[in-house]
């Protein structure tokens, strides 16, 4: 049995990421970027305008005022889009819009509310110095120059950035397609008659929402606890285009936890089972085929539990991620917090905002199955210390943002 830190550990160390696919940018949102990416052309592309207004040459102009205005003779008009063809002469000026092309001879756009327009003449109520108010080419963006670097999680805005510098589409990490299978002669899909001694298979929907949650595609299967059709069921996903198992129940060493065993026997590289963390000691890490898999306990707080800190980061590794799902935030104790001092505990909770500050109350296990759907965030005593007292400030896995916020 190992610890959670060195499980953590060999999970990031063990997986490597999918191989990158070429995508278009809207469908590269939310994916990480597997290539550095350089800008194929200038933002601006021409030297333009930041205002409406007039451009102007500064020297025209450089001692207009409200009491002494400058007269320029205006002999046309510049439009966002437009071509800029237009040449400026001194004793001109030339109408813009914002985002319109500077004309040459140009040195600076005069706003529009410093001048007053009497027909073909403008008069100019204040200076522009050089400069003034235009957005110079590739200013923004500069062909050539790079714009993300690889590894860049692509936010709504960064794949604006990378329309705007030239690029339809990149090269990105794909999600994995997930397989969820839940074993267990006592498992029923829901909406499923149940029998005496059947149960929901709760953990399943669990699994498969957190999933979905993240965008990652996935199928849920039930197979009964018989070495036959768990056999089927790993050739299945060996067969089918799943990058990654998860099972649910199995794990761990009773005469129908068939699960493990049937790994060693297919050749899996089995990289841990069983570590020192509580609830969800009985989870199990490998490689089959190099798909990767994650083997769950079958009690619903264990598998939450493994699930969310080594399965789910495992998830985001195999996606190009460096970092696991969850932000973590500074929330001060309601309660003491005492586990074991050889093991990490986990404990799930509420937050609660009193004033400036966010706290955290321990939810009581009373429910297992209520419970885990009330908890908001997530907060571990690391192995070596036996307990964190209330009133101290601590750091917590945020599970709800929505409730943070």
């Amino acid at each position: 049995m190992i610890s959670f830190e060195e499980a953590l550990k060999l999970v990031r160390e063990e997986i490597r990421p999918l191989t990158p696919r070429k995508a278009s940018l809207l469908e590269a949102t939310d994916h990480v970027l597997a290539e550095d990416v350089c800008a194929t052309v200038d933002v601006p592309g021409k030297d333009v305008s930041l205002k409406d207004g007039y451009a102007v040459i500064s020297e025209d102009i450089s001692h207009a005022s409200p009491e002494s205005p400058v007269s320029l003779r205006l002999v046309g008009e510049s439009f966002a889009g437009s071509e800029g063809e237009l040449v400026l002469t001194p004793g001109c000026c030339v109408c813009v819009t914002a985002g319109a092309p500077v004309p040459e001879g140009a040195s600076a756009v005069l706003a529009e509310e410093f001048s007053r327009r009497e027909g073909d003449l403008v008069l100019a109520l204040a200076d522009a110095p050089s400069g003034k108010n235009i957005l110079r080419k590739g200013a923004d963006i500069s062909a050539g120059r790079p714009l993300l670097p690889k590894g860049s999680l692509l936010s709504p805005a960064k794949v604006g950035l990378l329309a705007a510098g030239g690029l339809s589409e990149v090269e990105i990490y794909p999600r994995p397609r997930v397989l969820i299978l839940a074993t267990g002669d006592e498992i029923v899909a829901p909406g499923k008659p149940l029998k005496p001694g059947q149960i929901f298979a709760s953990n399943l929907v669990t699994l498969a929402s957190w999933c979905k949650r993240f965008g990652f595609e996935n199928q849920t299967r039930i197979v009964k606890d018989e070495e036959k059709a768990l056999k089927e069921a790993l050739e299945g996903f060996l067969r089918e285009p799943f990058d990654v198992l998860l099972t649910s129940g199995g794990a761990w060493r009773g005469p129908r936890d068939l699960v493990v065993r049937l790994l060693d026997e297919a050749g899996w590289r089995k990289i841990f089972h069983r570590v020192r963390i509580g609830p969800g000691k009985a989870v199990a890490f490998g490689l089959l085929q190099e798909k990767v898999v994650f083997c769950l306990p079958g009690g619903p707080p264990s598998n939450q539990m493994a699930f969310l800190n080594l399965a789910l980061p495992g998830l985001f590794f195999v996606a190009g991620f460096k970092e696991a799902p969850f932000s973590k935030f500074p929330v001060r104790l309601r309660k003491t917090l005492r586990g074991e001092r050889g093991w990490t505990q986990l404990f799930l909770g509420k937050l609660e905002k009193e004033g400036k500050e966010i706290y955290f109350e321990p939810l009581p296990r009373k429910s297992r199955l209520s419970y885990l759907a009330e908890g908001e965030a997530l907060v571990h005593i690391p192995e070596g210390k036996e307990e964190l007292a209330a009133g101290n400030l601590v750091c917590a896995q945020i599970l709800e943002h929505q409730r943070l916020c």
